[in-house]
């Protein structure tokens, strides 16, 4: 399976919240072929058992003896059927398959008969250009679908994150750099708090171009009461503001990955 290194960074990231009295329900939406819902069960194995030696996606089975609820569920949203079917076979051959599901349709019509601990997903990002260059006209209906958001917006991300989080539910994304204010507030309209945000270098003297960004629901119903979420201006600056922020560099001056990114990816990455 292919790899992103957005995706890769975001799943070795993202973190369950730590007095989670059961285990982890997670959803992944936009899965494409599934990467971050099987990066999610690995840590779910792990965060079930702590004590345990699971390290990589060969390494022994869950034990979830200390949870009532049972085991990890991670569901997975994908609109594209080719790419839902190609997640769906990864599920299958997976060590958690009877823990993985997957939902070909928009997440706009997503329901769900319980709500999420962690909401996590690469969404789209690239814009539609006004001009179709040669690499846009040459990309596959699917390929559209999966790069623009045209086919999820940031509002229908951050408005279906809400709505089917926990009170104090985590929310995980990337977006380019550029967007960073632009998605906090975004976020914030739909009571999504920002809690911490990672600045992505691909070298130390490049600016960063990738965040990914750690939001928590603090407020109940927050997309029904838009208008007056979104009164407050300044609240996107002043949470951002207290929110922690750390830095990723990928590479070294001598193009060798750091060992930062190392000890980030490892758990996922075997070469490391």
């Amino acid at each position: 399976m292919k790899v992103n290194t957005d995706s890769l960074i975001l799943g070795s990231w993202a973190q369950f919240r730590a007095n989670l009295s059961h285990a982890p329900r997670i959803l992944d939406i936009g899965t494409g072929s599934g990467i971050l819902a099987l990066m999610m069960a690995q840590k779910a194995a792990h965060f079930c058992n702590p004590n345990g030696e699971e390290q990589n996606v060969q390494s022994s089975s869950i034990d979830i003896s200390s949870f009532d609820n049972g085991a990890a569920r991670i569901d997975a949203i994908e609109i594209d059927e080719q790419a839902a079917a190609q997640a769906a076979t990864n599920f299958k051959n997976a060590k958690w398959a009877k823990q993985l599901f997957i939902y070909c349709c928009d997440v706009t019509g997503y329901t769900s008969p319980h709500l999420y601990d962690l909401v996590i997903s690469n969404p789209p990002y690239f814009d539609t250009p006004a001009t179709l260059s040669n690499a846009y006209s040459k990309q596959s209906q699917s390929r559209s679908v999966a790069r623009q958001t045209s086919a999820l917006g940031s509002d229908e991300l951050f408005s279906a994150s809400s709505t089917l989080l926990i009170e104090q539910g985590q929310m995980y994304c990337v977006y380019p750099a550029s967007m960073e204010a632009s998605v906090i507030e975004t976020a914030e309209g739909y009571g999504l708090s920002l809690a911490d945000i990672l600045y992505v270098k691909h070298t130390s003297n490049k600016s960063p171009y990738l965040c990914a960004f750690h939001f928590k629901k603090v407020m109940e119903g927050a997309s029904d009461n838009l208008k007056n979420v979104t009164a407050h201006r300044e609240w996107p600056s002043l949470i951002a503001k207290n929110a922690i922020k750390n830095e990723l560099i990928i590479r070294d001056q001598k193009g060798e990955y750091t060992s930062e990114y190392k000890a980030l990816c490892q758990p996922f990455y075997l070469k490391f």
